[in-house]
């Protein structure tokens, strides 16, 4: 990064893609962790919140904190590290490997803040990212003592060829049709005579 670029990106102030630190690594892991999950972005180190440069000592022991503060995300992540005059210009590519997480908790990038996010926050990042689909999920209107009916589940068995001595719920496990102990809509699905009980919107094609 030239001095120019980082006159311009001071200029325009902190925001979606731009983080100042006065100095030190202190909650760094967070601010890297949020831009990894979002589009990516730069955090100078040494600039006060108001664009005032204050600099940074020691800019090599600096570089190495921040590598190995980046390496401690799950999964690592990588990150181009330059310092410009006495400033640390540490930029975070948009990642391929999300979600990110530090110290055991997900960040996400919103505004000009990075914010520590909730766990129906995660579920939906998950989903957006595509990591979760929506047949693997619990189908919460589905219950197994009530809607897995003897009748229902010899069709299936016959269908998808199941050992007639296998116990309904260890061959449902092993097809993935369970999930956290409850049917999987992908199941409730399998075994319903009409889906929409268990999910209104659907319709069979």
């Amino acid at each position: 990064m030239k001095k120019k670029q980082l006159m311009d990106l001071i200029a325009l102030g902190e925001g979606f893609t731009t983080e100042f630190k006065r100095s030190g690594t202190s909650n760094l892991g967070r601010e890297i962790c949020a831009f990894a999950n979002a589009t990516g972005g730069v955090i100078l180190i040494g600039v006060a919140d108001n664009g005032e440069i204050t600099g940074v000592d020691d800019l090599n022991r600096l570089k190495s904190e921040v590598q190995t503060t980046a390496r401690s995300a799950e999964p690592p992540i990588a990150v181009d590290i330059a310092g410009v005059d006495r400033v640390l210009c540490v930029t975070v590519p948009e990642q391929h490997g999300k979600p990110y997480s530090f110290g055991g908790k997900f960040f996400m990038r919103e505004g000009a803040s990075s914010q520590q996010m909730s766990r129906e926050e995660i579920r939906k990042f998950f989903f957006r990212e595509g990591l979760i689909h929506f047949d693997e999920t619990p189908c919460d209107r589905f219950s197994i003592p009530d809607d897995l009916t003897s009748d229902a589940w010899k069709l299936f068995q016959r269908r998808a060829k199941i050992p007639a001595d296998m116990e309904p719920l260890t061959a449902l496990a092993n097809l993935h049709l369970l999930k956290d102990g409850s049917m999987a809509h992908a199941g409730a699905w399998l075994l319903a005579k009409d889906i929409r009980k268990y999910t209104i919107s659907a319709d069979v094609a």
